[in-house]
């Protein structure tokens, strides 16, 4: 997309951006939800190395894509904020 005069970006590729980021966001906790669902449960009777093994793996699993999903979800709300400041600026300098 093309800048302003101003040389500042325009106020919807922010806010596509911000679609994006969120859609991503969604898509990676959706994929949480399923892995948490699908995932089987550590046997209590299994060695206790291969339970260390099977639980360090769980983590992190769980953790990189629940981190990954909430990292998404927050830059597409920065996004969604700075389009709303973009387009505050685009407004009052319009009515200048």
């Amino acid at each position: 997309m093309s800048s302003s005069p101003q040389g500042s970006p325009h106020p919807f590729s922010a806010l596509l951006g911000a679609a994006i980021a969120v859609s991503l966001g969604y898509g990676f906790f959706q994929l949480l939800l399923s892995m948490l669902a699908k995932l089987p449960p550590i046997e209590v009777e299994i060695g206790s190395l291969a339970r260390g093994i099977s639980i360090l793996v769980r983590y992190l699993l769980v953790g990189s894509v629940s981190l990954i999903a909430f990292m998404f979800a927050l830059v597409g709300l920065g996004l969604a904020a700075y389009f709303l400041q973009l387009l505050g600026e685009r407004l009052t300098s319009s009515q200048r």
